[in-house]
């Protein structure tokens, strides 16, 4: 009896072994994309089907745009492929969870620097975001590639959920723990001057890699900036500085706020979408600290930037790839491409900074060396004051010791504004107590019972009286 009951437990172990193994085949079973012209979306006469090397292959042109495979949506799974880049070629790629050209995520090869074991920019991801290439906004996001010239290069992609593993030729080389893209799922496409065999899809053989973002290890730190008030973009001329009174943004234009995402970084790109023509977009924080302090502020930025530190000018800086005005590392965005020394007084101090774009990705990082004496960090929020007998403050007023030097006081649109000579108007920010602001740290304070008022810069008082 023992004996027939130990036989019938054997039986269901190896049957139960054999339905797990059954199932697990049947999941792990891909499918071998059939390389033939109806299965794929392509510009005609950029891609020829062919035998190549012995095996069936995808012959891309240059500048083909991506080659599609056709009726097919991947959000999780294996992606593997075997390419050959041409020598020419500047970038081999794969494209997925594709939208359309302007929401997808690629992984590419670049090819002059692939088979070099100590190129970082061998192979790269980025997500394409509004249709930039967001590749100097992920420096964290490449590696060396150690691909084969003039060889198949096996290349396997998984993806799961918000992390991706990418292996060339069966070593892993790229480790990205949050997928930057809008999309979860869509298309796949390949581009770039190629041979292409072997491609095999494998929904959802994701080989236990978690579907939960990775850590971000700088969530750790409050040194980052990472919450600002900002404005809408503006156009900013070609060669055009930002440093006039027409440049500056009023309080009242940061209606709105952002946060940084992993890194610290102010994803601007994410936010306003491509640049076409050069634009600038100004991000607003406030400082608060317990006692007057130094701290170095260290900053990356895309392209440029201006940083006014209590409406006075402190840094300025330009990272520009391709003028050759780029900056460590190699014009991609981080921490390491410039620093300032900032001065901070006791109590609140306003930063204000002002980043322009034309050229791929757009952002900025922000990071406080230490944090003595720092008790807060918060975006800005304007006070409003309601200006009261606003007529009182309008007028013609004559500097005290020099009565040819005149500043003119108008209403315009509900607010005050001031004329001096050789200077266009300005309108003022209103602070209280018939105090205001007029940028670049110059204050006015009125006395109206006195028919005067104070002009301050900088420590410098110059009084003017108003004419009767």
């Amino acid at each position: 009896m023992k004996k027939t009951f130990l036989i019938l437990v054997l039986i269901l172990i190896a049957l139960f072994q054999s339905d797990a193994q059954e199932k697990k085949i049947k999941t792990s079973a891909g499918t071998n994309i059939t390389l033939s012209a109806e299965k794929w979306v392509f510009q005609n006469g950029k891609v020829d089907f062919l035998n190549f090397k012995g095996r069936r292959a995808i012959k891309i042109a240059p500048a083909s745009g991506p080659v599609m495979i056709k009726d097919l949506i991947f959000k999780d799974g294996t992606i593997e492929y075997d390419v050959i880049p041409a020598k020419t070629e500047f970038a081999s790629a794969i494209y997925f969870h594709r939208k359309d050209e302007r929401e997808q995520e690629i992984v590419y090869l670049r090819v002059p620097k692939m088979t070099d074991p100590f190129a970082n920019e061998g192979i790269q991801y980025c997500p394409i975001l509004h249709g930039v290439n967001m590749w100097d906004m992920y420096p964290q996001y490449q590696a060396a590639a150690t691909a084969k010239a003039d060889e198949w290069n096996h290349i396997k992609l998984v993806i799961s959920g918000m992390q991706m593993q990418v292996f060339v030729n069966n070593s892993l080389r790229l480790t990205v723990p949050k997928l930057e893209g809008r999309e979860r799922s869509g298309n796949i496409a390949f581009d770039g001057d190629s041979y292409i065999s072997n491609i095999e899809i494998k929904p959802n053989e994701t080989e236990e890699l978690p579907q939960v973002e990775g850590v971000d290890l700088t969530r750790h730190e409050a040194n980052y900036i990472r919450n600002w008030s900002i404005t809408q973009p503006t156009t900013l001329e070609e060669g055009r500085e930002p440093t006039t009174f027409r440049d500056l943004p009023k309080d009242e234009a940061f209606t709105e706020k952002i946060a940084a995402e992993r890194y610290g970084l102010i994803n601007l790109t994410r936010r306003f979408g491509a640049t076409e023509k050069r634009r600038i977009v100004w991000l607003k924080a406030v400082i608060t600290v317990k006692e007057p302090t130094f701290v170095n502020l260290q900053l990356g930025f895309s392209d440029e930037i201006w940083l006014y530190l209590n409406d006075q000018i402190t840094y300025t800086d330009k990272n520009i790839f391709r003028q050759n005005m780029k900056k460590y590392p190699d014009g991609r965005i981080s921490v390491q491409n410039g620093n300032t020394r900032l001065k901070l007084k006791k109590g609140q101090n306003q930063l204000l900074v002002g980043v322009p774009n034309d050229f791929y990705g757009w952002g900025l990082m922000a990071r406080l060396e230490n944090m003595e004496n720092i008790t807060a960090i918060e975006p800005y929020q304007e006070k409003k004051y309601s200006i009261e007998h606003l007529d009182s403050y309008l007028g013609i007023y004559a500097a005290e010791t020099a009565p040819t030097f005149k500043l003119t006081f108008v209403e315009k649109d509900g607010m005050l504004s001031v004329e001096a000579p050789n200077q266009e108007n300005v309108a003022l920010d209103y602070l209280g107590n018939n105090l205001f602001k007029m940028g670049l740290g110059i204050e006015l304070q009125f006395t109206p019972d006195l028919q005067q008022v104070v002009r301050k810069e900088n420590g410098f008082e110059m009084r003017f009286i108003r004419e009767r």
